[in-house]
């Protein structure tokens, strides 16, 4: 089982589209072994498997301009295509449907402001990085918080 996982995705070659896996490496780094981070370039059936031994599951994409970063909750759902502009939560459907359990899952999305070509984030997007970080400790804390407590209980 993986208790808390981390899936950026996103074109690094594209500018600020590369958030997401920037986000997803920081957090692989950080070295816990009940956090995963995987960068992808996009959603793939592939990834199903690996939400199948997820219990938490936060998605990490970049929103365009004028987005703001946001984290909610998602719910499984079919409503979405493959590829980079999958929705998570038809990943999350096929997730249930090959492994028969869906994790709790969420979007954390981080405001971007330039996807042209290259391998540079804007100031816009790196700040957006450091916020994701910050939220995705204080999610993995309030979740390790609250499954401490129900152990004890």
């Amino acid at each position: 089982m993986i208790p808390f996982l981390v899936i950026g995705y996103g074109n690094e070659l594209r500018g600020d589209d590369a958030v997401g896996p920037c986000v997803a490496r920081q957090v692989a780094d950080w070295g816990r072994m009940e956090i995963k981070g995987i960068a992808v370039h996009q959603l793939t059936p592939e990834l199903a498997a690996v939400l199948g031994e997820a219990s938490v599951v936060v998605f990490v994409d970049a929103c365009g301009e004028g987005g703001k970063g946001r984290l909610r909750p998602l719910e499984a759902g079919p409503d979405a295509a493959l590829g980079h502009t999958s929705d998570p939560r038809w990943l999350l459907t096929l997730g249930e449907v090959l492994c028969g359990r869906r994790p709790e899952a969420w979007l954390l999305t981080i405001p971007a402001a330039d996807f042209g070509l290259g391998r540079r984030l804007s100031p816009t997007a790196r700040a957006g990085v450091r916020s994701a970080l910050r939220r995705i400790r204080r999610l993995a804390s309030a979740l390790d918080r609250t499954k401490g407590a129900a152990r004890r209980a």
